[in-house]
């Protein structure tokens, strides 16, 4: 004979009967507690339903550092879900792009005021930006060029946001958008730009890497 399971509501009335496989989805879904009454069908009394040996298991709590559908202390990402490594590395990628982005604005500000200096932690693009704002003069000039480097350190910045949030595309679109930017240093026969891109684009590729090999 099969056993089922008669279980008491909280409204006092009576659910069932079901298998015990249901009683088991119905305790994890939080609708059978382990005090409330059970019947069993053949018993002709109530009894909680801790009391019963093959409900037992559902209420027990899992091991001590147990992972979810793995060995113990290994806690396994959802499927297309990043892991904390891969985040990490995500999160890496997003930081070259704030840096990129603040430093490239400095380097337009020192350019308009008249400074003597530039990062080479800059882009190149909003470098041509400044060269034809200053070109064209006046505050037309200055305004066309602002616009133009928010645009392009804007973009980065978004970039870094969405690395932060593990996505991957982002960072594959911030590595060819900084590899096409490398060809204005070369454009520019500024080596020490040209190095600066390829060692940027090496810690983006290999944070890359880590983060798509860090998925779910």
């Amino acid at each position: 004979m099969d056993l089922t399971y008669l279980i008491k509501g909280a409204d006092g009335k009576d659910y069932g009967p079901v298998s015990l496989d249901q009683a088991g989805a119905w305790v994890r879904e939080g609708r059978l507690g382990p005090e409330q009454q059970v019947r069993r069908n053949d018993m002709d009394y109530w009894a909680r339903a801790l009391d019963f040996a093959e409900l037992q298991p559902f209420f027990a709590p899992p091991p001590a550092g147990a992972g979810l559908g793995g060995a113990p202390g290994v806690i396994r990402p959802a499927p297309g879900q990043p892991s904390l490594a891969g985040l990490a590395a995500a999160r890496s990628c997003a930081t070259w792009f704030f840096l990129i982005a603040v430093l490239s604005v400095i380097n337009s500000i020192a350019a308009f005021s008249g400074g003597g200096f530039r990062f080479i932690f800059g882009l190149g693009l909003t470098q041509i930006f400044d060269y034809f704002g200053r070109s064209l003069g006046g505050s037309r000039g200055l305004a066309l060029a602002l616009v133009l480097d928010l645009l392009a350190t804007g973009l980065f910045v978004l970039l870094g946001v969405l690395a932060r949030k593990g996505l991957v595309a982002a960072i594959l679109t911030g590595i060819v958008l900084l590899l096409l930017d490398s060809l204005v240093f070369f454009w520019l026969r500024d080596w020490i730009g040209v190095a600066f891109h390829a060692y940027v684009l090496f810690r983006l590729f290999m944070g890359f890497q880590a983060s798509r090999g860090g998925r779910g």
